[in-house]
This record gives C-alpha cells, structure tokens and sequence, in this order.
C-alpha cells in the first residue's frame, strides 16, 4: 500500500490505495457469494469472477456505470463534493459492477433496487443504516439522471430502508472525569487528550483534531467544518484551554483509524468493561451484540458526548446547534442519548 501523503499527491494515492482495497474486498465478496451458492471455492471459480468484475475495458454508453462515471467526473470537475463524497460514490459504483455490470440505466426500476438492496445485504453484509445511506446516495445520482434528460422507471422511489436508530454511546460526566485524571503512558495519554478534546468542543474528529490559534476569534474557535463546511462557534472552555496550551495549540496528527483502536484502549484502562447491547437490523431481522463498554467508543463519541451531557444539562438546543455546527434539529436529536441517571432525577422532581 502507498505511503499517505497530503495535498493533491495524496488524494491520488488514496485512490490507488482505494483500488487496492476494492481488490481484497471483491475477494471476499466472490468467496462469500461462492458459499451462499454451495460451491466449492476454487482458485478457477475466484479467477472467473475476479475477472468477470475486474477486466471490464469496454462499457456501453447507456449503462448505469457509464453514466456513473459522468456524473463523478462532473462532481469532480465543479468541486462540488470533497473528496470523501466522491469515495462513496465510487464505492458505489464498485457495488453496482459486482450486481451488474452491464445494468442499463433503462433498467433501474422498483425491482433492480430491490434487487441491488438485496445483493447488499446478503453479499455486502450491510445493516438497515448503511443501506439506507447507500439508497441515498443512488437516488442522488437518479435524480441528477432525471435533471440531465434521462428518462427514468419512478417506480425505484417506492423503495425505501426503515431505520432505526443506532446503539451509540456517550460517555457520562463521570467518566469524562476519570479520563481526564487517568494516568497512561505518553502515546496513549496522546489518543486520550484529543478525545477529550472532542468531548469538551463538540466536533467531529476531522475537526477536533486540527484546532489552530488562527481559528481563535474573541476566546471563541471559528472554524468551517469539513464535513459540511458549516460554522461551529467553539467556546474556550477552562478544561479545553488547558489541553490546547498543554500542546501549545499544535496538535498530534493522527489517522481516523489509529484513534479508534488507541482510544478503546484508554477506555478499557479507565475500567469503562461494562456489557453494552448493540442491536442492528437487516430487514425484519434484529441483531443484538454483547459487547464491553470501551469496545463501543471510537472518535464519534466525543461529539455525542459533548451533546448528550449539554442536553442533560438543558443547555438550549439553539446553542447546542451553534456549537456544533448542526442546522437540522431533527440531526440534533439523533445524537442525544439519554442516561439512567438522568430519568431517575427528572422522575424524583415529578414525585
């Protein structure tokens, strides 16, 4: 795998890497499609179907991934979409060659999602959320198909994936305190700063973890999110301060995925072992996983944190939303979580 680097150089080589990736994960789709068909897996058979996805050279110009390819290209060109928006839409195309890769745009009607929805779960292994995303982001590229002339089968908008909502945590008051008072070594106390960092801002870890002093404004960090590229208006909390000058306000470059395995770490330290219950969906199937409460934790739940302690706090929704940088209330609400404790007071108050 090509080294990461910033800048134009490595939005390339991320791309190579995806490929790469795209590679060993269409291994494990024919392996796994092979299984499901009761065949024995074979080196013949995986060629054949590595192949048949792979060497694909000429497409024709009425296919769903021709078209596809248009359409990221135009995103690409007007800059619309950061690049982490168009990974998913090739992500999505990769998805849709292992379906059909000859799919005329003609097609796509109530029956190929269907189709494509099931390909997904039973290939892909995707929950209910995660194929409601990837709808999401099919029916964009349907509806920019209408917008450009091409006349569609409506039916594919009849299907739709019911959510429900995710198992996330957040931690409580408490155990942001005993976080903070943890004594670790000097790469884990690293992963626990920035956390922490992330629970006393409110921001998403691409953000969390790349506060500069220019971003001060009045005692306040404004900043443009990178996700949406929204405002969040930060303010600089005693707590916050001191992690940012203990760092000198240059804080420790570090990827998505190295945070995620070091934070549960740190949490498992902190002695958060407690069994959690992690209920997912696919289709009328529910899934419930026993895990330990630090196996749970992972970048996002500082930013759930954050919310779910100022809500507990009746800090106004209002202000919660410009801290953060949320426009949608009904995405606001999402990312509270209530605690026990927290019923148990309100419920004393009634009676």
């Amino acid at each position: 795998m090509p080294k990461p680097k910033t800048g134009a150089a490595g939005f390339e080589l991320k791309q190579i890497t995806n490929q790469l990736n795209r590679i060993i994960e269409q291994l494990q789709i024919s392996i796994n499609a092979i299984t499901l068909e009761n065949k024995q897996v074979t080196r013949s058979e995986l060629k054949k179907r590595l192949d048949a996805k792979f060497k694909l050279v000429a497409v024709d110009n009425d296919t769903i991934i021709f078209i596809l390819d248009k359409y990221i290209h135009e995103k690409k060109t007007l800059g619309k979409y950061q690049n982490r928006t168009i990974e998913k839409y090739i992500t999505l195309k990769n998805k849709l060659i292992s379906f059909d890769a000859g799919a005329k745009i003609s097609e796509v009607n109530k029956d190929f999602i269907i189709g494509f929805l099931n390909h997904l779960r039973t290939v892909y292994l995707l929950t209910d959320i995660t194929l409601n995303r990837n709808l999401g982001f099919f029916k964009t590229f349907l509806k920019w198909c209408k917008n450009t002339g091409i006349v569609l089968d409506e039916s594919y908008n009849l299907v739709t994936v019911k959510t429900r909502d995710a198992d996330h945590v957040s931690l409580t008051k408490e155990q942001v305190k005993t976080l903070s008072e943890l004594k670790l070594n000097k790469t884990l106390d690293k992963y626990r700063d920035l956390f922490l960092i992330g629970c006393y801002s409110g921001q998403r870890f691409s953000d969390y973890t790349v506060f500069k002093k220019a971003d001060l404004i009045d005692n306040r960090i404004v900043k443009r999110a990178e996700k949406t590229q929204y405002k969040s208006y930060i303010p600089i909390s005693k707590k916050l301060n001191e992690l940012l000058e203990k760092w000198e306000w240059r804080l420790p470059e570090v990827s998505n995925q190295k945070f995620n395995k070091n934070i549960k770490e740190v949490c498992k330290i902190a002695g958060f072992n407690q069994d959690t219950t992690r209920t997912t969906f696919k289709g009328n199937k529910k899934i419930e996983l026993i895990k330990p409460f630090y196996a749970c934790v992972g970048s996002h739940t500082a930013r759930r944190t954050f919310i779910t302690l100022s809500a507990n706090a009746n800090v106004p929704d209002h202000i919660i939303m410009a801290i953060t940088g949320i426009r949608d209330s009904k995405t606001l609400k999402t990312y509270k979580k209530f605690q026990e404790q927290e019923l148990e007071k309100w419920v004393n108050t009634v009676f």
